[in-house]
């Protein structure tokens, strides 16, 4: 993988490499993933189903990290808890009622290394918002170290960015500038929530490179106006912006992990996150995304799109209504 940082600058062209080689790290997770469920109930009580997957823990040498490795479980008797296995794959399922205006921390909190220290955690609340009206509010925290896997500025970063600017624009100052601004909006487009571009590096790398044009050159045509405005015009902006968009593409090398190498370290790897809310009524206001046949709202994420700010998902829902 590229050896990127978020604690610098982010090279515009390595992010949009990562979006290919970065879906490799997938292995190393072992499809470990995360279904939370929150269901709000007419008189405002909620319950909340928690489906951990990952793999079980084996005898010997394990390639990935296990299950009870990835995730710490929610404990106490208050949850109901369910296990099932599916070929590879094992589920924990806790189940738990929460009353109404009632918060839960920490039922979804990721481990990270051998020390198993947390990495990521949440906190959920329902609270009333009128008689038939709720607001649904879960807060994502990285708690842990910042990846070390991302975004590191060097100094052939920084010549990319400077060979993609037209003269006079093609400073040092302007191609570190457009690596900040684009930093905070890019993480997102990777990470979600929404449909993470990064979902799609591995599996599908022509599609993810068009997901790319679509979505991070409309990121960065912004960020380039906001920046240069009438310095550069916006034809000017989109040779700027395919530029770094090819840049990134051609010099990402997607390979499969060596397995006799073993796992480069006991890490969590990514571990894709689903949240999905469920009401007896209509939505009012979200930042998710509206399933039009269930109803449902949801979010798809990693936790990594949690690194640089907590990351908040809400929904606010009149129950019992059409």
């Amino acid at each position: 993988p590229l050896p990127l940082r978020y604690d610098q600058p982010m090279s515009v062209s390595r992010l949009l490499a990562a979006t290919v080689t970065l879906g490799s790290l997938v292995v190393f997770s072992g499809c470990a993933r995360a279904k939370v469920t929150t269901e709000i109930k007419p008189d405002g009580s909620w319950v909340r189903t928690v489906a951990l997957t990952g793999q079980e823990k084996k005898e010997g040498m394990q390639m990935t990290p296990s299950l009870d490795e990835i995730f710490k479980f929610p404990t106490g008797a208050e949850w109901k808890s369910k296990q099932s296995k599916k070929a590879e794959d094992l589920t924990n399922t806790l189940e738990r009622t929460m009353a109404a205006g009632a918060s839960l921390k920490g039922d979804v909190t990721i481990l990270a290394g051998e020390a198993k220290t947390v990495q990521f955690s949440n906190e959920a609340t329902v609270t009333r918002q009128g008689p038939r009206r709720f607001e649904y509010k879960e807060t994502l925290r990285w708690s842990g170290d910042k990846p070390k896997d991302f975004a590191m500025s060097k100094p052939e970063d920084m010549a990319e960015i400077k060979a993609a600017l037209p003269a006079p624009l093609n400073t040092d100052a302007n191609a570190k500038a457009l690596m900040e601004r684009s930093a905070s909006l890019l993480i997102p487009v990777m990470f979600g929530p929404g449909d993470p571009l990064l979902s799609l590096g591995l599996m599908h790398p022509d599609l993810a490179e068009r997901r790319a044009t679509q979505r991070i050159g409309a990121v960065m045509m912004k960020v380039m106006e906001e920046q240069f405005g009438d310095k550069l015009k916006p034809a000017q902006r989109q040779q700027v912006v395919l530029k770094l968009i090819e840049t990134g593409f051609s010099s990402a090398k997607p390979s499969q992990p060596d397995p006799s190498a073993g796992p480069p370290s006991k890490s969590s790897g990514l571990v894709p996150l689903m949240f999905i809310l469920k009401f007896p009524g209509k939505v009012v206001s979200t930042n998710g995304q509206i399933d039009e046949l269930t109803g449902e709202v949801y979010w798809a994420l990693f936790p990594e799109a949690a690194v640089l700010k907590e990351v908040i998902l809400t929904a606010i829902c009149e129950v019992g209504g059409n």
